[in-house]
């Protein structure tokens, strides 16, 4: 009876710890069909009037040595985990289990044109400012900070041989903010 309460037990715990893995997804897909190195550079520049915006926690940030398929060309990637958060909540850190790997490339395809030639600089910025106010965050308080990461629609995309598809940091934005509103 003891030996099948325990089995019994130890197949919850089991169940327990599988469901509550933690999953990623990776942002862009890390294959890129019929984009080769000649036409990533080669596509239109977004008008960067609409935008995908991503809010959660940081979740570090990698930098990795990289080379572009067909010209090994170095490139520098940003990788960006952000673990999305239930917002306008009560104020607890409430993971939803799903963490969003961002890649992008460390400098703009062509910073005389770029918007802003420094965002891949702004995300590194963002990042540690947000985790380091998470980490002084009293534990009563109402309000957390988190990390906004957003994407141009029809943002453009570089292959690489490590990393796969990177977006390029002229397309994309950081910015920190706070949950500033009052629970439902």
């Amino acid at each position: 009876m003891k030996r099948s309460i325990l089995v019994v037990l130890a197949g919850m715990l089991l169940a327990t710890s599988v469901l509550a893995q933690v999953k990623h997804k990776r942002r862009p897909a890390a294959s890129a069909e019929g984009v080769s190195a000649a036409s990533s550079a080669a596509q239109p520049q977004p008008n960067y009037e609409y935008f995908s915006i991503l809010d959660g926690t940081p979740m570090g940030l990698e930098l990795h040595h990289d080379t572009e398929v067909g010209t090994g060309r170095p490139v520098d990637v940003y990788e960006f985990p952000i673990e999305l958060q239930v917002m306008n909540s009560d104020g607890n850190f409430e993971p939803e289990g799903l963490i969003l790997d961002n890649f992008y490339t460390a400098t703009a395809v062509d910073p005389s044109t770029a918007p802003n030639p420094n965002n891949a600089r702004d995300c590194k910025t963002w990042n540690s400012l947000v985790l380091s106010e998470i980490r002084q965050r009293a534990p009563n308080s109402p309000t957390w900070s988190y990390v906004e990461f957003a994407v141009a629609q029809g943002a453009r995309v570089i292959q690489t041989n490590e990393d796969g598809q990177v977006f390029w940091s002229d397309d994309i934005e950081c910015w920190g903010s706070r949950d500033r509103f009052p629970p439902f």
